[in-house]
Protein backbone atom coordinates (compact mmCIF):
# COMPACT_ATOMS: atom_id res chain seq x y z
CA UNK A 1 0.00 0.00 0.00
CA UNK A 2 2.92 2.33 0.72
CA UNK A 3 4.32 1.82 -2.77
CA UNK A 4 0.99 2.51 -4.36
CA UNK A 5 0.69 5.85 -2.54
CA UNK A 6 4.26 6.70 -3.41
CA UNK A 7 3.57 5.99 -7.09
CA UNK A 8 0.39 8.05 -7.08
CA UNK A 9 2.19 10.88 -5.33
CA UNK A 10 4.93 10.87 -7.97
CA UNK A 11 2.38 10.94 -10.77
CA UNK A 12 0.46 13.74 -9.06
CA UNK A 13 3.62 15.77 -8.52
CA UNK A 14 4.71 15.18 -12.12
CA UNK A 15 1.32 16.27 -13.50
CA UNK A 16 1.31 19.36 -11.27
CA UNK A 17 4.83 20.36 -12.32
CA UNK A 18 4.01 19.76 -15.98
CA UNK A 19 0.87 21.90 -15.71
CA UNK A 20 2.75 24.67 -13.90
CA UNK A 21 5.52 24.61 -16.50
CA UNK A 22 3.02 24.81 -19.34
CA UNK A 23 1.30 27.81 -17.78
CA UNK A 24 4.63 29.50 -17.07
CA UNK A 25 5.67 29.17 -20.71
CA UNK A 26 2.43 30.55 -22.17
CA UNK A 27 3.97 34.02 -22.52
CA UNK A 28 7.07 32.75 -24.27
CA UNK A 29 5.61 33.32 -27.71
CA UNK A 30 7.69 34.62 -30.56
CA UNK A 31 8.26 38.35 -30.84
CA UNK A 32 5.89 40.14 -33.18
CA UNK A 33 7.42 40.89 -36.58
CA UNK A 34 8.10 44.63 -36.70
CA UNK A 35 9.80 44.87 -40.11
CA UNK A 36 6.54 45.75 -41.88
CA UNK A 37 5.74 48.26 -39.17
CA UNK A 38 9.08 50.01 -39.71
CA UNK A 39 8.44 50.25 -43.45
CA UNK A 40 4.91 51.59 -42.99
CA UNK A 41 5.95 54.15 -40.38
CA UNK A 42 8.67 55.43 -42.71
CA UNK A 43 5.97 56.45 -45.20
CA UNK A 44 4.04 58.63 -42.73
CA UNK A 45 4.11 62.36 -43.53
CA UNK A 46 6.77 64.05 -41.43
CA UNK A 47 8.58 60.79 -40.64
CA UNK A 48 11.89 60.25 -42.43
CA UNK A 49 12.69 56.83 -40.99
CA UNK A 50 11.64 54.46 -38.23
CA UNK A 51 13.31 51.83 -36.09
CA UNK A 52 11.15 49.36 -34.17
CA UNK A 53 12.09 46.76 -31.61
CA UNK A 54 10.44 44.50 -29.07
CA UNK A 55 11.17 44.31 -25.36
CA UNK A 56 9.81 42.18 -22.52
CA UNK A 57 9.87 44.25 -19.36
CA UNK A 58 9.83 42.09 -16.26
CA UNK A 59 8.54 38.88 -17.86
CA UNK A 60 8.44 37.19 -21.26
CA UNK A 61 4.70 37.81 -21.65
CA UNK A 62 5.05 41.58 -21.04
CA UNK A 63 5.62 42.63 -24.63
CA UNK A 64 6.20 46.28 -25.48
CA UNK A 65 7.27 47.98 -28.67
CA UNK A 66 10.09 50.50 -28.69
CA UNK A 67 9.96 52.75 -31.74
CA UNK A 68 12.21 55.63 -32.77
CA UNK A 69 10.87 58.04 -35.36
CA UNK A 70 13.22 60.33 -37.28
CA UNK A 71 11.26 63.51 -37.97
CA UNK A 72 11.39 66.24 -40.60
CA UNK A 73 10.08 68.80 -38.10
CA UNK A 74 11.60 68.41 -34.61
CA UNK A 75 9.25 70.99 -33.04
CA UNK A 76 6.47 70.03 -30.61
CA UNK A 77 3.96 70.50 -33.44
CA UNK A 78 6.05 68.20 -35.66
CA UNK A 79 6.08 65.49 -32.99
CA UNK A 80 2.30 65.75 -32.50
CA UNK A 81 1.62 65.55 -36.24
CA UNK A 82 3.97 62.58 -36.64
CA UNK A 83 2.22 60.69 -33.82
CA UNK A 84 -1.20 61.48 -35.28
CA UNK A 85 -0.01 60.23 -38.66
CA UNK A 86 1.63 57.12 -37.21
CA UNK A 87 -1.24 56.06 -34.93
CA UNK A 88 -3.36 54.52 -37.73
CA UNK A 89 -0.31 52.49 -38.81
CA UNK A 90 0.08 51.02 -35.31
CA UNK A 91 -3.64 50.29 -35.04
CA UNK A 92 -3.78 48.57 -38.45
CA UNK A 93 -0.79 46.30 -37.78
CA UNK A 94 -2.20 42.97 -36.53
CA UNK A 95 1.11 41.83 -35.04
CA UNK A 96 1.73 44.92 -32.94
CA UNK A 97 -1.62 46.65 -32.32
CA UNK A 98 -2.23 44.90 -28.99
CA UNK A 99 1.02 46.02 -27.34
CA UNK A 100 2.08 49.14 -25.47
CA UNK A 101 4.41 51.42 -27.43
CA UNK A 102 7.24 53.66 -26.24
CA UNK A 103 7.96 56.29 -28.88
CA UNK A 104 11.24 58.18 -29.12
CA UNK A 105 11.84 61.06 -31.52
CA UNK A 106 14.97 62.32 -33.26
CA UNK A 107 15.19 65.21 -35.70
CA UNK A 108 16.51 64.62 -39.20
CA UNK A 109 17.25 61.38 -40.99
CA UNK A 110 18.83 58.20 -39.76
CA UNK A 111 21.71 58.74 -42.19
CA UNK A 112 22.52 62.05 -40.44
CA UNK A 113 24.09 60.08 -37.60
CA UNK A 114 27.08 57.76 -37.49
CA UNK A 115 25.08 55.10 -35.66
CA UNK A 116 21.77 54.57 -33.90
CA UNK A 117 23.65 54.86 -30.63
CA UNK A 118 25.01 58.27 -31.70
CA UNK A 119 21.49 59.39 -32.67
CA UNK A 120 20.15 58.59 -29.20
CA UNK A 121 22.02 61.55 -27.75
CA UNK A 122 19.85 63.79 -29.96
CA UNK A 123 16.48 62.46 -28.81
CA UNK A 124 13.83 65.15 -28.61
CA UNK A 125 12.18 65.98 -25.29
CA UNK A 126 8.57 64.91 -24.98
CA UNK A 127 7.02 67.98 -23.38
CA UNK A 128 3.79 68.17 -21.38
CA UNK A 129 2.39 70.26 -24.27
CA UNK A 130 2.88 67.32 -26.66
CA UNK A 131 1.04 64.99 -24.28
CA UNK A 132 -1.77 67.53 -23.79
CA UNK A 133 -2.18 68.01 -27.55
CA UNK A 134 -2.50 64.24 -27.98
CA UNK A 135 -4.82 63.88 -24.97
CA UNK A 136 -2.58 61.43 -23.11
CA UNK A 137 -0.95 61.55 -19.66
CA UNK A 138 2.58 62.93 -19.44
CA UNK A 139 4.91 59.93 -19.29
CA UNK A 140 8.11 61.89 -18.75
CA UNK A 141 10.54 63.74 -20.96
CA UNK A 142 12.29 60.79 -22.55
CA UNK A 143 9.53 58.95 -24.40
CA UNK A 144 5.86 58.94 -25.20
CA UNK A 145 4.33 55.77 -23.76
CA UNK A 146 1.00 54.78 -25.27
CA UNK A 147 -1.34 51.88 -24.57
CA UNK A 148 -3.25 50.23 -27.42
CA UNK A 149 -6.41 52.08 -26.30
CA UNK A 150 -4.63 55.44 -26.33
CA UNK A 151 -3.19 54.69 -29.77
CA UNK A 152 -6.69 53.86 -31.07
CA UNK A 153 -8.06 57.13 -29.65
CA UNK A 154 -5.32 59.12 -31.38
CA UNK A 155 -5.92 57.22 -34.64
CA UNK A 156 -9.65 57.96 -34.37
CA UNK A 157 -8.93 61.65 -33.85
CA UNK A 158 -10.28 61.73 -30.31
Amino acid sequence: MGRRRSGRLRVTVFVALFAFGSVALVGCAANPDVSGLESELSTVDGVNDAIAGVTHSGAPWNTQLVVTLYLEDPSDAGVVEAVRGAAPVFVADDATSRHDVSLYFIGGQRSDYESDFDAESYELTVTPDICAALGVPDSGPYSLRLSPAQMREIADGE
